[in-house]
């Protein structure tokens, strides 16, 4: 896909990508450089980070895992 820059560097995003990403009118955008491109990325809205924060489905604690003997055993492995 390909935009021409305005004059005041301007570049219009296409309508389909707009829509998909739900950018409108004074959304903010954050650019990067990386090499030779341009990498564009919306910034969340405040109720974006809300909505998704709280879709994070929690998940049941993962059995507890005691370092000390994890540490232990990997300095009495062979080669050590």
């Amino acid at each position: 896909m390909k935009r021409k820059l305005g004059p005041k560097g301007q570049v219009v995003i296409p309508k389909d990508i707009r829509e998909k990403l739900r950018l409108a009118e004074g959304a903010n955008l954050t650019f990067e450089v990386l090499d030779d491109a341009i990498l564009v990325r919306p910034e969340p809205s405040p109720e974006d980070f809300v909505e998704r924060f709280l879709s994070v489905k929690r998940k049941k604690p993962g059995r507890r895992v005691d370092w000390k003997s994890v540490l232990d055993e990997e300095y009495k492995a062979p080669g050590r």
